[in-house]
């Protein structure tokens, strides 16, 4: 490697801040080389990782890697049966899980057919004298680093194998692009088990040499406590996130004549300098530092994007997937076109082929784990096909314009594959004939055509209220929080086919 896959440079600042406790960059190498211990000398290939955001989960990460172990970040939020699956499917020998996961993980077991073995991830400081770790990454840069599991058009997902190659390139655009440097403070807030946080808001910053500030969670009074303590300039959030914030910041705007007016000015002239000048306490409410909004995961709406540029932050919304590691295009600060993804990530070549965004370059994927045949579905000749549909600009602007997938991208990010839900709603309940699932107004809708031999040979007189407890309610118990229907509607004839 040309330099170590964490910067070794002013070792003695803090790399970590935390609600607990702040980590210096010898003391982060100290804890990496004490969880390496904890899985050393042991023919590991694997290691999970089955916990919130916490500081013991970058130590868990980095000691996998450190032990030239595949690291598989597992979504703590998700249903034991996909948790199962993932177990099941890759078998990791040793699974890093939290105190707090322990109770799920029992559920999980129940099952799975795979059982790796479990270290908490939680009380494992340094011994005395414990040296720093001096591993500055792999011989062989296309060894796999990461498995991390996505949704796809079929009904499990798959693990998607990144080489330190392909997370290298997206570290090194981003760094070239000057949005992060070793002075940078970043918010760690979103999940880290998703490629687009554990890329862009702890592995980039580490290899950069700044700092991490990680937010207790993902709640709003612990974000902005979070950004009014710290001198956070790099903050990476799902378009959910600025949207939210941006409804709360219009909803005082439109209180105040004189706020609406100013916005109107700063819309008129497009003064970027005048914005931030005239709504500087918007800056100070977020901690007086923040320069980068990296948006990602799902689509940004417009309006949310042209607020925050104007009034004098650099919103940066991407457009990759898993599969890209995750970025395959991207704004450079100062060439932002609100609407449009940015242009390509260096070294990656993107075409539209009929009417699909297409992407080629070392930062695609290795492939699915031990799914041949559904890696050879998405990369033909190199080329990654994204399923998602585009067209390119002058000066190499790519507009997303749709989707050829099936697969429903929540303003979360999270990817839902409607037939998968489709398929467990039906086989939930013998009272349901057929479903159909689709997003409306940012939630989960499904249109269920009941089974009137069922309702009418157990006399279910309230339909609304049966449906809504006896079969949703019980059936969002056992589903991931995002996979889970928040509204339904009931017909009386069967669902047209396209």
């Amino acid at each position: 490697m040309s330099k170590p896959i964490i910067s070794r440079d002013n070792l003695g600042k803090k790399y970590i801040i935390s609600q607990n406790q702040d980590i210096t960059g010898r003391e982060l190498l100290k804890y990496i080389q004490q969880y390496s211990l904890l899985i050393s000398n042991q023919n590991i290939t694997k290691i999970g990782i089955y916990s919130e955001n916490r500081v013991e989960w970058i130590y868990s990460f980095y000691a996998a890697l450190q032990s030239n172990c595949i690291a598989v970040p597992i979504d703590y939020m998700a249903s034991a049966e996909d948790v199962a699956y993932i177990i099941d499917d890759c078998q990791p020998e040793i699974l890093f899980i939290s105190a707090a996961m322990e109770d799920a993980y029992a559920k999980v077991k129940l099952k799975s057919t795979f059982e790796p073995r479990i270290i908490i991830i939680e009380n494992h400081p340094p011994v005395a004298d414990q040296p720093e770790s001096t591993w500055t990454g792999p011989n062989d840069n296309d060894t796999t680093a990461v498995i991390i599991y996505t949704s796809g058009t079929t009904g499990s997902p798959k693990g998607v194998m990144l080489s330190y190659t392909n997370i290298i390139q997206n570290m090194i655009a981003v760094i070239d692009a000057k949005i992060f440097h070793a002075e940078s403070q970043t918010l760690v807030l979103l999940p880290l088990h998703h490629v687009f946080p554990l890329v862009g808001s702890l592995m980039v910053p580490l290899y950069a040499g700044g700092t991490l500030v990680v937010s207790p969670s993902m709640q709003t009074p612990d974000l902005m406590k979070t950004l009014a303590d710290n001198q956070v300039t790099v903050m990476i959030g799902v378009p959910r996130l600025y949207e939210l914030m941006y409804r709360g910041l219009m909803a005082k705007i439109n209180k105040s004549l004189i706020a609406r007016a100013f916005l109107g000015l700063v819309y008129l002239i497009k003064s970027r300098k005048l914005g931030k000048i005239l709504f500087k306490k918007i800056h100070n409410g977020l901690g007086g530092h923040l320069l980068f909004m990296i948006a990602g995961g799902a689509a940004l709406n417009k309006d949310v994007g042209k607020f925050f540029y104007a009034i004098g932050f650099d919103i940066l919304e991407g457009f990759g997937m898993t599969e890209a590691a995750p970025m395959i295009t991207f704004p450079r600060p100062g060439n932002v076109k609100i609407g449009s993804t940015g242009q390509a990530l260096p070294g990656l070549t993107v075409e539209i082929r009929d009417g699909e965004i297409v992407a080629k370059g070392p930062n695609i994927m290795k492939g699915y784990y031990n799914r041949p045949e559904e890696t050879a579905d998405v990369i033909k000749d190199g080329w990654l096909y994204t399923g998602d549909l585009g067209r390119i600009e002058k000066g190499g602007f790519l507009y997303i314009t749709g989707r050829k997938k099936e697969i429903i991208v929540l303003p979360n990010g999270k990817n839902i594959n409607p037939v998968e839900v489709e398929m467990k709603l039906e086989s939930s309940s013998a009272a349901i004939k057929e479903a159909g699932v689709f997003m409306y107004k940012e939630m989960l809708h499904a249109v269920i055509f009941p089974d009137d031999k069922y309702i009418s040979d157990n006399h279910i007189a309230d339909l609304q209220q049966y449906f809504r407890e006896s079969v949703l309610m019980p059936f969002n118990a056992e589903m991931s929080s995002y996979k889970r229907i928040m509204q339904f509607t009931l017909v009386n004839s069967e669902l047209p086919r396209t």
